[in-house]
């Protein structure tokens, strides 16, 4: 029987290029993963015992409270915020999330700026009254990235992968959006 020499090379080719895809593929969601990490906004990333930050991203929740610490220098910090009316900041670096939106803590020290993005979110109804058959969205203010939504009880209330509540039948749930490790909810009662 005479075989051809080419059959050989067109699996391993194909594999080749399946491959490559893949490959592609991986370095294309870790680049949109990246864009969305705080490692975008990093100038330089962490040695030890270098200056920096305790903090690069934060989620809150509106009217939370958390701290903002440089670590490698025993010297004098200013901070200040981009916008005061989002989140503000006092001399210690304590940061008070006032409404929904972006923005930056500055940390000042020895003429070097340290940034830290802050993204203070809030669902638009934590309590949501509706009618069996009626939809309604609820919705993240804040918030760009992805959001999982959930239903306590599907049977009653259920919640698409874009926070679209469907009252099924009447009754009480609760549906839950997580948001970076934040989560925040809205009692639904169908009637």
């Amino acid at each position: 029987m005479h075989r051809n020499s080419c059959s050989g090379k067109t699996p391993i080719l194909f594999r080749l290029y399946k491959y490559v895809l893949v490959i592609l593929i991986g370095v294309l969601i870790l680049h949109l993963l990246y864009e969305n990490s705080s490692a975008f906004y990093r100038t330089a990333f962490v040695m030890p015992f270098s200056l920096h930050l305790n903090k690069y991203d934060i989620y809150m929740l509106k009217g939370e409270e958390t701290r903002l610490t440089v670590f490698g220098i025993n010297k004098r910090v200013s901070y200040y915020s981009t916008n005061f009316r989002v989140a503000g900041v006092n001399f210690n670096g304590r940061i008070h999330a006032y409404r929904t939106g972006k923005a930056f803590i500055i940390a000042k020290v020895d003429g070097k700026q340290l940034k830290c993005r802050v993204h203070v979110i809030d669902i638009n109804k934590n309590k949501l009254v509706i009618k069996k058959g009626d939809c309604y969205r609820l919705k993240i203010a804040g918030s760009s990235t992805f959001i999982h939504w959930k239903s306590s009880n599907t049977k009653v209330a259920s919640v698409s992968i874009f926070g679209n509540v469907k009252a099924n039948c009447s009754g009480g749930a609760t549906i839950t959006a997580k948001v970076k490790g934040r989560t925040l909810q809205c009692r639904v009662i169908v009637k």
